[in-house]
């Protein structure tokens, strides 16, 4: 009798686990519907500042742009950054100045004066 006790506890837990793992899964997966204009922003749309060239010296990366670019964005990863990122660096007279590891490729984006995001640039330094 005790055994079919121990057995029955055991699955019944087991079970209880399994729900409550289930409800943590859906509500993380299911969108928040979060909607805020101030952390993203069309890319390219209407964009009067674009990036000249990405050169690459040493460790450093100079970017060089044009127009009424504002910011720049160096990144790892294509995701493209929010208006509000941690990441945006100012641009000043048109060029910045950014140390990188080599063996990396990095993408780069610049902010205009207008809030207006570019497509990324890809660079690779060890190629």
């Amino acid at each position: 009798m005790k055994k079919n006790n121990s057995t029955s506890f055991i699955i019944i837990a087991g079970v209880f686990i399994l729900c409550i793992f289930a409800a943590v899964s859906v509500i993380n997966i299911l969108p928040k519907n979060r909607e805020s204009d101030s952390y993203y922003a069309k890319p390219n749309d209407n964009m009067t500042a674009k990036i000249e060239s990405l050169n690459v010296n040493d460790d450093t990366l100079e970017i060089i742009t044009s127009g009424n670019a504002s910011h720049y964005c160096i990144k790892t990863t294509k995701t493209m950054p929010g208006v509000g990122s941690m990441c945006w660096e100012e641009i000043k007279d048109n060029r910045a100045v950014t140390s990188i590891y080599k063996h990396k490729e990095y993408y780069v984006w610049i902010k205009d004066t207008e809030g207006n995001i570019s497509n990324p640039s890809s660079i690779s330094p060890s190629k």
